[in-house]
Protein backbone atom coordinates (compact mmCIF):
# COMPACT_ATOMS: atom_id res chain seq x y z
CA UNK A 1 0.00 0.00 0.00
CA UNK A 2 1.41 3.64 -0.73
CA UNK A 3 1.91 5.76 2.03
CA UNK A 4 -0.35 8.47 1.71
CA UNK A 5 2.64 11.60 0.95
CA UNK A 6 0.42 14.78 1.11
CA UNK A 7 1.14 16.11 4.79
CA UNK A 8 4.78 15.33 3.80
CA UNK A 9 4.27 17.52 0.69
CA UNK A 10 2.11 20.07 2.29
CA UNK A 11 5.07 20.26 4.79
CA UNK A 12 7.93 20.72 3.28
CA UNK A 13 6.35 23.17 0.75
CA UNK A 14 4.86 25.06 3.37
CA UNK A 15 8.24 25.61 4.87
CA UNK A 16 9.62 26.50 1.94
CA UNK A 17 7.97 29.12 0.26
CA UNK A 18 7.38 30.59 4.02
CA UNK A 19 11.48 30.78 4.43
CA UNK A 20 11.67 32.48 1.16
CA UNK A 21 13.18 36.06 1.76
CA UNK A 22 10.25 38.52 0.07
CA UNK A 23 13.05 40.65 -1.81
CA UNK A 24 14.27 37.12 -3.25
CA UNK A 25 10.87 36.05 -5.17
CA UNK A 26 10.84 36.30 -8.43
CA UNK A 27 9.85 39.89 -9.95
CA UNK A 28 6.85 39.68 -11.80
CA UNK A 29 4.51 42.18 -12.95
CA UNK A 30 0.91 41.38 -10.85
CA UNK A 31 -2.09 42.80 -12.06
CA UNK A 32 -2.47 46.58 -10.90
CA UNK A 33 -4.82 47.49 -8.66
CA UNK A 34 -8.36 48.10 -10.29
CA UNK A 35 -8.89 51.47 -11.24
CA UNK A 36 -11.73 53.02 -10.35
CA UNK A 37 -14.80 55.21 -12.51
CA UNK A 38 -15.03 58.56 -11.23
CA UNK A 39 -18.04 58.71 -8.65
CA UNK A 40 -20.66 61.53 -9.23
CA UNK A 41 -20.04 64.27 -6.71
CA UNK A 42 -17.37 64.15 -3.85
CA UNK A 43 -18.40 65.27 -0.60
CA UNK A 44 -15.54 68.04 0.68
CA UNK A 45 -15.39 69.66 3.48
CA UNK A 46 -13.60 72.70 3.79
CA UNK A 47 -11.99 73.81 7.18
CA UNK A 48 -12.21 76.66 8.81
CA UNK A 49 -10.14 79.49 7.69
CA UNK A 50 -7.85 79.71 9.70
CA UNK A 51 -6.44 76.77 7.74
CA UNK A 52 -6.57 76.59 3.65
CA UNK A 53 -6.69 72.98 3.52
CA UNK A 54 -9.71 70.76 2.03
CA UNK A 55 -10.82 67.06 3.38
CA UNK A 56 -12.14 64.89 1.24
CA UNK A 57 -14.04 61.34 1.93
CA UNK A 58 -13.88 58.39 0.26
CA UNK A 59 -15.03 54.73 1.01
CA UNK A 60 -13.23 51.43 0.23
CA UNK A 61 -15.04 49.89 -2.78
CA UNK A 62 -12.08 47.42 -3.52
CA UNK A 63 -10.06 46.04 -0.76
CA UNK A 64 -7.19 43.24 -2.22
CA UNK A 65 -5.86 40.37 -0.38
CA UNK A 66 -2.47 39.10 -2.16
CA UNK A 67 -3.22 35.61 -3.37
CA UNK A 68 0.22 35.16 -5.82
CA UNK A 69 3.92 36.06 -4.20
CA UNK A 70 3.68 38.59 -7.11
CA UNK A 71 1.08 40.34 -5.34
CA UNK A 72 2.38 40.39 -1.88
CA UNK A 73 5.48 41.45 -3.62
CA UNK A 74 4.03 44.20 -5.21
CA UNK A 75 1.52 45.39 -2.20
CA UNK A 76 4.64 44.89 0.34
CA UNK A 77 6.09 48.67 1.96
CA UNK A 78 9.25 49.50 3.78
CA UNK A 79 7.42 49.54 7.61
CA UNK A 80 10.29 49.23 9.74
CA UNK A 81 12.84 51.65 7.52
CA UNK A 82 15.51 48.86 6.77
CA UNK A 83 15.24 49.90 3.37
CA UNK A 84 13.43 46.19 2.29
CA UNK A 85 10.03 45.83 2.06
CA UNK A 86 7.40 43.82 4.17
CA UNK A 87 4.44 41.33 3.90
CA UNK A 88 4.98 38.29 5.66
CA UNK A 89 0.99 37.60 6.23
CA UNK A 90 0.01 38.48 2.70
CA UNK A 91 3.00 35.75 1.22
CA UNK A 92 1.09 32.91 4.11
CA UNK A 93 -2.02 34.35 2.06
CA UNK A 94 -0.78 34.12 -1.15
CA UNK A 95 0.71 30.31 -0.10
CA UNK A 96 -2.37 29.21 1.46
CA UNK A 97 -3.99 30.28 -1.93
CA UNK A 98 -1.69 28.06 -3.84
CA UNK A 99 -2.03 24.97 -1.41
CA UNK A 100 -5.88 24.97 -1.60
CA UNK A 101 -6.98 26.98 -4.83
CA UNK A 102 -10.37 26.46 -4.05
CA UNK A 103 -10.31 28.78 -0.83
CA UNK A 104 -10.98 32.21 -2.70
CA UNK A 105 -9.47 34.43 -0.21
CA UNK A 106 -10.47 37.31 -1.90
CA UNK A 107 -13.96 36.40 -3.04
CA UNK A 108 -14.91 36.47 0.86
CA UNK A 109 -13.63 39.93 1.05
CA UNK A 110 -14.94 41.74 -2.25
CA UNK A 111 -18.43 40.03 -0.72
CA UNK A 112 -17.96 41.74 2.96
CA UNK A 113 -17.00 45.03 1.24
CA UNK A 114 -20.24 44.79 -1.35
CA UNK A 115 -22.09 43.64 1.39
CA UNK A 116 -21.38 46.77 3.59
CA UNK A 117 -20.29 44.37 5.86
CA UNK A 118 -16.41 45.55 5.74
CA UNK A 119 -16.78 49.58 5.62
CA UNK A 120 -13.06 51.58 5.18
CA UNK A 121 -13.55 55.34 5.65
CA UNK A 122 -10.40 57.36 4.09
CA UNK A 123 -10.26 61.13 4.93
CA UNK A 124 -7.88 62.67 2.92
CA UNK A 125 -6.54 66.52 4.49
CA UNK A 126 -4.36 68.50 1.16
CA UNK A 127 -4.14 71.83 -0.12
CA UNK A 128 -3.80 70.55 -3.97
CA UNK A 129 -5.00 67.22 -5.16
CA UNK A 130 -1.67 67.47 -7.32
CA UNK A 131 1.16 68.59 -5.36
CA UNK A 132 1.26 69.42 -1.52
CA UNK A 133 4.41 68.73 0.53
CA UNK A 134 1.48 68.88 3.59
CA UNK A 135 -1.11 66.14 3.61
CA UNK A 136 -2.53 64.08 5.83
CA UNK A 137 -4.79 60.59 5.77
CA UNK A 138 -6.69 58.37 8.21
CA UNK A 139 -8.67 55.69 8.10
CA UNK A 140 -11.62 55.21 10.12
CA UNK A 141 -13.89 52.08 10.74
CA UNK A 142 -17.71 52.82 9.79
CA UNK A 143 -20.56 50.81 11.31
CA UNK A 144 -22.28 48.08 9.04
CA UNK A 145 -24.86 49.55 6.66
CA UNK A 146 -27.79 47.95 6.49
CA UNK A 147 -28.12 47.57 2.39
CA UNK A 148 -25.37 47.43 -0.07
CA UNK A 149 -23.84 50.62 -0.71
CA UNK A 150 -23.66 52.37 -4.27
CA UNK A 151 -20.32 53.21 -4.33
CA UNK A 152 -21.52 56.39 -6.65
CA UNK A 153 -20.56 59.06 -4.86
CA UNK A 154 -24.29 59.17 -2.79
CA UNK A 155 -23.63 56.98 0.02
CA UNK A 156 -23.87 58.08 4.00
CA UNK A 157 -21.58 56.03 6.23
CA UNK A 158 -21.68 56.45 10.45
CA UNK A 159 -18.64 55.62 12.05
CA UNK A 160 -17.84 53.27 14.68
CA UNK A 161 -18.00 54.77 18.26
CA UNK A 162 -16.35 51.79 19.79
CA UNK A 163 -13.30 51.95 17.78
CA UNK A 164 -10.41 53.90 18.81
CA UNK A 165 -9.93 57.01 16.83
CA UNK A 166 -6.52 56.40 14.38
CA UNK A 167 -3.94 58.81 14.08
CA UNK A 168 -2.66 61.42 10.97
CA UNK A 169 -0.90 59.35 8.63
CA UNK A 170 0.96 62.46 7.36
CA UNK A 171 2.71 62.79 3.66
CA UNK A 172 2.19 64.36 0.27
CA UNK A 173 0.73 64.48 -2.68
CA UNK A 174 3.27 64.55 -5.79
CA UNK A 175 1.76 64.36 -9.18
CA UNK A 176 -1.78 63.19 -7.46
CA UNK A 177 0.00 60.04 -5.89
CA UNK A 178 0.01 60.44 -1.88
CA UNK A 179 2.37 58.72 0.07
CA UNK A 180 2.37 58.79 4.00
CA UNK A 181 3.15 57.08 6.57
CA UNK A 182 3.86 55.94 9.80
CA UNK A 183 0.68 56.16 11.67
CA UNK A 184 -2.16 53.65 13.08
CA UNK A 185 -5.04 52.13 11.76
CA UNK A 186 -8.11 50.05 12.77
CA UNK A 187 -8.99 47.83 9.93
CA UNK A 188 -12.05 45.04 9.16
CA UNK A 189 -10.44 41.97 7.21
CA UNK A 190 -12.11 38.86 6.42
CA UNK A 191 -10.13 35.51 7.17
CA UNK A 192 -11.45 32.30 6.24
CA UNK A 193 -14.55 33.58 6.10
CA UNK A 194 -14.64 35.27 9.66
CA UNK A 195 -14.49 38.71 10.14
CA UNK A 196 -11.38 40.17 12.56
CA UNK A 197 -10.53 43.61 13.09
CA UNK A 198 -6.52 44.45 12.76
CA UNK A 199 -5.31 47.22 14.67
CA UNK A 200 -2.21 48.10 12.67
CA UNK A 201 1.26 49.62 13.74
CA UNK A 202 3.21 51.61 11.86
CA UNK A 203 1.19 52.39 9.19
CA UNK A 204 2.18 53.43 5.10
CA UNK A 205 -0.03 54.21 2.88
CA UNK A 206 0.21 54.91 -0.75
CA UNK A 207 -2.18 55.86 -3.43
CA UNK A 208 -3.07 57.84 -6.47
CA UNK A 209 -5.67 60.43 -5.45
CA UNK A 210 -8.38 62.46 -7.23
CA UNK A 211 -11.17 64.43 -6.03
CA UNK A 212 -13.59 61.33 -7.28
CA UNK A 213 -11.50 58.95 -4.76
CA UNK A 214 -8.07 56.63 -4.81
CA UNK A 215 -6.97 54.34 -7.03
CA UNK A 216 -3.52 52.13 -6.85
CA UNK A 217 -4.03 51.68 -3.60
CA UNK A 218 -1.33 50.60 -1.30
CA UNK A 219 -2.01 49.74 2.72
CA UNK A 220 0.78 48.12 4.82
CA UNK A 221 1.33 47.72 8.85
CA UNK A 222 2.46 45.82 11.31
CA UNK A 223 -0.31 43.42 13.56
CA UNK A 224 1.43 43.02 17.05
CA UNK A 225 2.04 39.93 18.79
CA UNK A 226 -0.53 40.10 21.24
CA UNK A 227 -3.37 41.30 18.43
CA UNK A 228 -2.29 37.83 16.06
CA UNK A 229 -2.90 35.78 19.24
CA UNK A 230 -5.79 36.97 20.63
CA UNK A 231 -7.54 38.42 17.40
CA UNK A 232 -6.09 36.69 14.03
CA UNK A 233 -5.68 33.27 15.33
CA UNK A 234 -8.94 32.63 16.91
CA UNK A 235 -10.61 33.80 13.20
CA UNK A 236 -8.81 31.36 11.53
CA UNK A 237 -9.39 28.55 13.74
CA UNK A 238 -13.01 29.46 13.23
CA UNK A 239 -12.74 29.72 9.98
CA UNK A 240 -11.34 26.82 9.23
CA UNK A 241 -13.98 25.02 11.42
CA UNK A 242 -16.85 26.25 9.25
CA UNK A 243 -15.38 24.98 6.23
CA UNK A 244 -14.83 21.57 7.47
CA UNK A 245 -18.51 21.59 8.62
CA UNK A 246 -19.92 22.93 5.68
CA UNK A 247 -17.84 20.31 3.27
CA UNK A 248 -20.37 17.12 3.50
CA UNK A 249 -17.72 14.93 2.05
CA UNK A 250 -15.26 15.34 5.64
CA UNK A 251 -17.65 12.26 7.25
CA UNK A 252 -16.01 10.08 5.00
CA UNK A 253 -13.07 12.54 3.67
CA UNK A 254 -12.84 16.10 2.93
CA UNK A 255 -11.97 17.54 -0.32
CA UNK A 256 -10.07 20.62 -1.01
CA UNK A 257 -9.59 23.16 0.95
CA UNK A 258 -11.12 21.84 3.80
CA UNK A 259 -8.84 18.74 3.51
CA UNK A 260 -5.65 20.79 3.30
CA UNK A 261 -6.63 22.97 6.14
CA UNK A 262 -7.11 19.38 8.53
CA UNK A 263 -3.84 18.06 7.27
CA UNK A 264 -1.66 20.95 7.80
CA UNK A 265 -3.78 22.96 10.65
CA UNK A 266 -5.25 19.89 13.03
CA UNK A 267 -2.46 18.45 14.38
CA UNK A 268 -4.00 16.00 16.70
CA UNK A 269 -6.07 14.61 13.61
CA UNK A 270 -9.52 14.73 15.63
CA UNK A 271 -11.10 17.11 12.86
CA UNK A 272 -11.36 20.24 14.45
CA UNK A 273 -8.70 23.09 14.44
CA UNK A 274 -8.13 24.98 17.81
CA UNK A 275 -6.58 28.17 18.85
CA UNK A 276 -4.02 25.90 21.07
CA UNK A 277 -2.88 23.74 18.09
CA UNK A 278 -2.46 27.27 15.80
CA UNK A 279 -0.15 28.88 18.37
CA UNK A 280 2.15 25.34 18.74
CA UNK A 281 1.83 24.47 15.18
CA UNK A 282 5.41 24.17 13.90
CA UNK A 283 5.02 24.53 10.41
CA UNK A 284 2.40 27.63 11.18
CA UNK A 285 5.29 29.07 13.44
CA UNK A 286 7.57 28.89 10.93
CA UNK A 287 5.33 30.54 8.30
CA UNK A 288 4.01 33.69 10.31
CA UNK A 289 6.68 34.24 12.85
CA UNK A 290 7.24 37.90 13.66
CA UNK A 291 9.38 39.93 11.11
CA UNK A 292 9.07 43.42 12.11
CA UNK A 293 10.76 44.66 15.22
CA UNK A 294 8.52 48.32 15.51
CA UNK A 295 8.04 48.67 19.12
CA UNK A 296 10.42 49.07 22.03
CA UNK A 297 10.70 47.98 25.16
CA UNK A 298 8.45 50.40 26.72
CA UNK A 299 6.21 49.39 24.12
CA UNK A 300 6.09 52.22 22.39
CA UNK A 301 6.49 52.54 18.17
CA UNK A 302 10.05 52.90 17.89
CA UNK A 303 11.47 50.80 15.41
CA UNK A 304 14.35 48.79 15.04
CA UNK A 305 15.39 49.81 18.83
CA UNK A 306 15.72 46.98 20.83
CA UNK A 307 16.07 43.72 18.63
CA UNK A 308 12.71 42.05 19.17
CA UNK A 309 10.49 40.72 16.99
CA UNK A 310 7.33 41.98 17.86
CA UNK A 311 5.33 42.32 15.20
CA UNK A 312 3.80 40.68 11.64
CA UNK A 313 4.12 42.74 8.32
CA UNK A 314 0.82 43.21 6.39
CA UNK A 315 0.23 44.77 2.85
CA UNK A 316 -2.90 45.16 1.38
CA UNK A 317 -4.15 46.48 -2.13
CA UNK A 318 -7.03 48.95 -1.99
CA UNK A 319 -9.48 51.57 -4.14
CA UNK A 320 -12.11 54.10 -2.79
CA UNK A 321 -14.67 56.25 -4.30
CA UNK A 322 -16.20 59.32 -2.84
CA UNK A 323 -18.71 58.93 0.50
CA UNK A 324 -19.87 61.34 2.82
CA UNK A 325 -20.35 59.91 6.63
CA UNK A 326 -20.69 61.82 10.09
CA UNK A 327 -20.09 60.85 13.74
CA UNK A 328 -22.43 58.62 15.88
CA UNK A 329 -24.67 60.23 18.33
CA UNK A 330 -23.45 60.53 21.72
Amino acid sequence: MKKNTLPLLTAAFLLAACTTPLNAIPTVTPTSAPTITPATTPTTIVLPSSSPAASYQFVTNKLIVPVTQADAQHYALDLDGDGRPDNLFGQAFALLSSLAPGLDLQSTVNQGVSSGQIVMLHRLQTNDLVNSPNASWSILPGLQTQSAPKFDGSDMFTLDASVQSDSLISGAVAGSHFTGGPGSAHIQMIVLGEPVQLNLIGVRIEADVNKNGCSNGRLGGGISVNDFQNSVLPAIAAGANNMVASDKGCQAGCSNPAKVLLQVLDTDKNGTVTVDELKGNLLLNAAISPDLDLLDASGKFNPRQDGVKDALSLGLGFSCVAAGFSAPAN
